[in-house]
């Protein structure tokens, strides 16, 4: 029994990247699993969900789903105001799972990478055949960035991990397939900070190299990025010198009516009324009745009667949920990564090493990400979220007690 279940886990944790972007709502499916199966054989035991070991990775998503239901039901009392943070809180159940029946981590690294590869091969089908903006079954927006991310998990993996052809090839292909994901989605806010989360990640992992091998290592990189800015008249180019024309358009003649212009009016609209509700901000509903307002007053353009959130994640939970809101957010990005997955980057093997490193490289990239857009409002940011958070927290504490250990 014991067997099968570390061979399903091993499934499940690599359809939690495998699957994410090429089937409906594929990014639910694995973290759904893991939890309900980690639910189910943890009923007759009702081990301890939270230990010393796991509580900096648990208490922030419990506090976050927690605080936001409270406030949320504070404006709303509806299954809507709790149900987008359920996810949180079924958490402790996955990584109780995965924890107890310690699936094969190369699982979850091919994962990542066979859901890069589908989801360029998607990707490119819409954009090359269809001639459409690449979105697979969700936002343009959403895809990209989720393809952008775990392109870069893995490139943490081959960085730091290496030795193993054929994974190497692997994790070399998904992370090109990423970024030509990415490409195809015509996304721009994912890539505000990929150059310094990339160099971040280069530098941590890279420690040990010589100079020569630093140098060509980076070099290398450059080159990989570079290939779709250099193409002529390449969908890069156009989508930036199109940001900058609708910067220019709404800071000359405050035209909102573009993607620029419209999250630049909303900002300046928003940022002006979080003072009326500081604390626990106005909600979801709030927010639409200020926008409406401010459309029939002419402070917004027609063009924004339909936004449902303000484009960047850290702006939308102010004004949506307040202080309190955005303190829980930023304890779920930092708590985690700085508390629970940091103190693993030195002193452990290679393995260890590369989970600690995807584990802060997450929440990073969903800061990126939130620059501009509010990521965490979707559910495929929401889903994509908890299940990275939740095999590579597993995962490394598994692989703490292997012996991987250096010196062990």
């Amino acid at each position: 029994m014991i067997l099968a279940l570390h061979r399903f886990f091993s499934l499940v944790i690599l359809l939690i990247g495998a699957v994410a972007l090429i089937f409906p709502r594929g990014y639910s499916l694995g973290f759904y699993l893991a939890c309900l199966l980690g639910f189910l054989f943890w009923l007759p035991k009702r081990e301890s969900l939270i230990d010393l070991k796991n509580k900096w990775l648990v208490w922030p998503c419990f506090a976050y789903a927690l605080g936001h239901m409270a406030i949320g039901l504070t404006h709303q009392w509806a299954w809507r105001s709790l149900d987008p943070y359920v996810p949180f809180v079924f958490l402790a159940f996955g990584v109780w799972g995965i924890r107890k029946y310690r699936p094969d981590t190369l699982f979850f690294w091919s994962g990542l990478a066979i859901g890069a590869m589908g989801a360029a091969c998607f990707a490119g089908y819409q954009a090359l055949v269809l001639g459409i903006r690449a979105g697979g079954f969700n936002h343009p927006i959403q895809f990209g960035n989720v393809a952008l991310l775990m392109g870069v998990l893995c490139l943490v993996r081959l960085l730091t991990v290496r030795g193993n052809l054929w994974m190497d090839a692997l994790m070399l292909k998904g992370f090109c397939s990423g970024l030509a994901a990415s490409v195809w989605s015509q996304t721009r806010g994912g890539w505000v900070a990929v150059l310094l989360i990339l160099g971040w990640m280069l530098y941590s992992a890279t420690q040990n190299w010589g100079r020569a091998k630093r140098v060509l290592a980076a070099a290398a990189m450059l080159i990989i990025l570079a290939i779709p800015a250099l193409q002529s008249n390449g969908i890069v180019q156009n989508r930036v010198m199109t940001a900058v024309t609708e910067f220019k358009g709404y800071i000359e003649s405050k035209t909102q009516a573009t993607s620029v212009g419209s999250r630049l009016a909303m900002w300046e609209f928003a940022f002006k009324d979080i003072a009326t509700a500081p604390f626990i901000g106005q909600g979801i509903e709030g927010w639409k009745e200020s926008r409406d307002a401010g459309i029939e007053s002419g402070a917004l353009d027609s063009f924004l009667k339909d936004f449902s959130h303000l484009h960047n994640e850290f702006l939308d939970v102010t004004y949506k949920t307040g202080l309190i809101g955005l303190c829980l957010l930023l304890a779920l990005y930092w708590v985690p990564m700085l508390m629970f997955f940091k103190p693993y980057l030195h002193g452990y093997g290679a393995e260890v090493k590369a989970l600690a490193m995807g584990g802060m490289v997450v929440p990073m990239m969903y800061v990126d990400f939130g620059l501009t857009q509010a990521f965490l409002t979707h559910n495929s940011g929401r889903m994509v979220f908890v299940s990275l958070l939740m095999c590579l927290g597993a995962l490394v504490l598994n692989a703490t007690e292997k012996g991987v250990a250096d010196g062990h």
